[in-house]
């Protein structure tokens, strides 16, 4: 899935320059990343209703170059971000 202009102009806001854009779009194919809450796995789109696109965003980014990230749902949950297929892991 392709970032959106919004997307790109909200992570460049963040300071996140465009040579990383390939790589964070790579992250958001649904066979890069998994997310999970509550120990249960969820789909991207449950992961964007969860948090929103900014919290989506910024953990997405994350997770893209450190592997893994996890974002704050606002009721004392967590969506869990894990990129590792992206570095051939899994």
């Amino acid at each position: 899935m392709k970032l959106t202009a919004k997307d790109t102009e909200l992570l460049r806001s963040w300071g996140y320059p465009d040579k990383d854009f390939p790589q964070i779009e790579e992250a958001k194919q649904k066979s890069k990343t998994k997310y999970s809450h509550c120990c249960k796995q969820i789909p991207r789109e449950e992961a964007i209703r969860l948090l929103g696109i900014r919290k989506y965003l910024a953990g997405l980014s994350r997770s893209a170059f450190h592997r893994t990230a996890t974002q704050d749902v606002g009721d004392g949950t967590f969506v869990y971000f894990d990129s590792g297929r992206l570095f051939g892991k899994e």
